[in-house]
This record gives structure tokens, sequence and C-alpha cells, in this order.
């Protein structure tokens, strides 16, 4: 292993981060156009839909064209996604929500494809024993893009006058991520022979019993997750009356970060199967702990230090469960390694998904009460794993 060939893969999950922009970006595009909380639930899904359309077909292109090429295709996409917005920064047209879709709908094509390509990819690089470790770390690196993408919203809106700044910055990102991946040779995987692989094929794997619980499990941490994202700045503005709550979402990442770098430790000495159930009743504890905040205590200082604290243990869910998930999946059917991808990767849709149910609710502790049954059912999957 060769970690010349492995920081411009993990850097490319740096890359896939910037997907997580989601929930503060959807929060300044709602004050900034005075949209409704359902259409703002809605905004997500011009991300998220793209995962369930694209993610197998993605799948079915890598075994022709190769993981490394496709991995070049997303930032190609996500260069000129970020790119759209440009025209309102310089005066040329005006605040357009229209603009803001198209963005959205390029960021989620694009990163679709690169969460089809880049686990894979890193499986190109990496030992088999340290696979499960590396995707976990890989996750830490998205986890640290999350964590930059509020704070540059609030830079590019104090010190540089807009937020849409943040746009042509990820998009100096990702044109750096491209060439740097395009400079280093990483050996390709072998190429698919026989019988070619349909869409058929590729939900057919949904017929085997475990993968569908892993799909399930992928659908809803990331519903979990994106709506932790979405509910935070909501929270912080209206129940304890800040203005700039994006700098919350920003705690809320530096925990995954915490977190997901605390389990790849773990990782290195503990089962997976463990590790997942432990994360998942942590999370549990500190959904009900938020839920009795908001609904039991004022909205002092001391109650919202209590709230802030427990996004630490929900966030080794939404940081760990997706990854130890993607890595038992492949670990199980490991000659269909690029098809469980795509298959899992279209359960991402689910961000948007969960959005939209929880924007039939105006009650945050309502929308917290969905995320609580959400966690119940990847609790029982962990249980059922945990005795094998």
């Amino acid at each position: 292993m060769q970690m010349s060939k492995v920081l411009p893969v993990l850097f490319g999950f740096f890359i896939m981060g910037f997907v997580d922009i989601v929930g503060a970006a959807t929060h300044a595009i709602s004050d900034a156009l005075g949209l409704s909380s359902f259409m703002a639930g809605l905004l997500p899904n011009f991300i998220f839909i793209w995962f369930l359309i694209c993610a197998v077909p993605a799948g079915l292109m890598i075994r022709r064209f190769g993981r490394k090429n496709m991995v070049q295709v997303s930032n190609i996409v996500t260069l000129v996604g970020m790119l759209i917005p440009l025209p309102m920064l310089l005066g040329v047209m005006d605040l357009n929500l229209g603009v803001y879709l198209a963005t959205f709908a390029l960021l989620g094509i694009g990163n679709t494809i690169i969460q089809v390509a880049l686990n894979p990819l890193l499986t190109n690089v990496v030992n088999k024993d340290r696979q499960p470790t590396f995707i976990t770390f890989g996750q830490s690196v998205k986890a640290v893009s999350s964590l930059v993408g509020p704070l540059l919203i609030t830079f590019c809106t104090t010190s540089l006058g807009h937020w849409d700044w943040t746009f042509v910055i990820y998009a100096g990102l990702t044109l750096l991520s491209m060439l740097w991946l395009g400079l280093t040779e990483i050996p390709r995987e072998e190429r698919a022979t026989g019988k070619g692989v349909s869409f058929a094929d590729t939900f057919a794997l949904l017929k085997d019993s475990f993968l569908l619980r892993m799909f399930i499990c992928i659908v809803i941490i990331v519903g979990i997750d994106v709506g932790m994202n979405c509910l935070i700045p909501e929270i912080f503005s209206k129940i304890y009356g800040y203005s700039q709550p994006q700098m919350f979402i920003s705690i809320y990442f530096a925990c995954r970060v915490i977190s997901a770098f605390v389990c790849g430790m773990m990782l290195l000495k503990m089962s997976p199967r463990k590790v997942l159930l432990w994360t998942m009743v942590g999370a549990i504890a500190a959904c009900v702990v938020m839920m009795l905040t908001l609904s039991s205590l004022p909205a002092t200082i001391a109650p919202m230090v209590l709230f802030i604290v427990m996004f630490l243990p929900v966030t080794f869910a939404t940081a760990n469960v997706f990854s130890i998930v993607f890595s038992l999946s492949l670990a199980h059917l490991p000659q269909k390694t690029d098809q469980i991808s795509s298959l899992l990767i279209m359960g991402v849709a689910g961000g948007g998904l969960m959005t939209l149910i929880m924007g039939f609710t105006d009650s945050v502790v309502g929308r917290l009460a969905i995320l609580l049954v959400c966690m119940g059912y990847i609790f029982f999957v962990a249980l059922s794993e945990a005795r094998k």
C-alpha cells in the first residue's frame, strides 16, 4: 500500500463532502427568497433525487470505463455545477431560485457518481484487511469538508459580501482534486469478463436479505444525517434566537470528524458489528435527550449546551453507520463490488425523502421523533448482526 496513491483518493472524499452544504445552503436560500417550510424541505430533493436516478447507471458505467475515470467524470460535473451561480455574483443575473436548483442538480449528479466510484476505487490502493478502516477514514475526510462548508458560508457572507462565493471556492478545490488524481497512477481493477450486467441484475441483489437490510440502513442513516443538518439551523434560529445558526452546523460536523476518527481507531480493535450496535445505542439515547430538552426545558444557555453536547453521540451514528454498512456489504459479495456500491449509493436518496417527510410537521420535536423511529430500525438490525 503506497500512501502517494491513497492520498489523492482520500482527498476525493473531501469533494464528496460538498453535498453536506445542503442544510446551510437551504437555510440561506430560504431566508433570501422567503420560502415556506414545505418548499425549503423540497430543496434538498434536487440533490438527492439524482442518487435514485443515477446510482445504478453510474455503477454499470464503471464496469466499462473504470473507477478512476468515473471519479474524474464526477469532478467535471461538480466543477460545472459550482460555476453556475457565478453570473449572479458578477451582477449579470438577479438572485434566482432556478440557478440554485441547477447547481443543486449538478452537485447531486456529480456526488452520486463520486460516491459510487470512490469507495470501490479505495479498494484498488488499500489492502483488503484495512478497507473498513480506510473507508471510515475517508468518511472522516468527508466530515472535515462538511465541517468547513457552513464556516465557509459564514466567511463568504461576512467577508466577501455573498455566500455564493462558496461555490467558486468549491470549484477551485474540485479542479485541484481532478488534477491530483489525474497525475496519480492507480492500478485499474480487473476488467469484468463474461456476461454483461444489467439493471435487473443489480436490483436482483436486493433479494439477498442481508443486502436488503443494509440498503434500508443506508437510506435511513443518510436521512437522519440530512435531517439533523436541516434541523440544527432552524432550532438555533427559531428557538434559541441566533441570527447566524450556521456555526452550530459546524459544531455538529466537528463532532462528526471526532466520531469518525475515534470509530476508525475502534475498528482496528473491535468487530464492525459491535461498533455498529453501540453507536446506535448512544445515538438513540442522545435523540431522546434532545427531544426532552426542547419540549421540557426553557430556551436558556444550560439546556442549549446540553443539546449541543448530544451532537457527539448522534454523530457516532451519522458519521460511522454508512461506512460500516458499506464495508460489510462489500465484504458480503466481494465479486460484485461495483454493483453493490451503486445499489447502496442509490439509497442516499433517502436524504431527500427524509426532509420531505419532516416537512409535513412544523414541530421540531415531532421531526426529531421521526428521526428517533428511524434510529430504532438500525438499532434492531445492528442487534441482529451483533449476535452472529
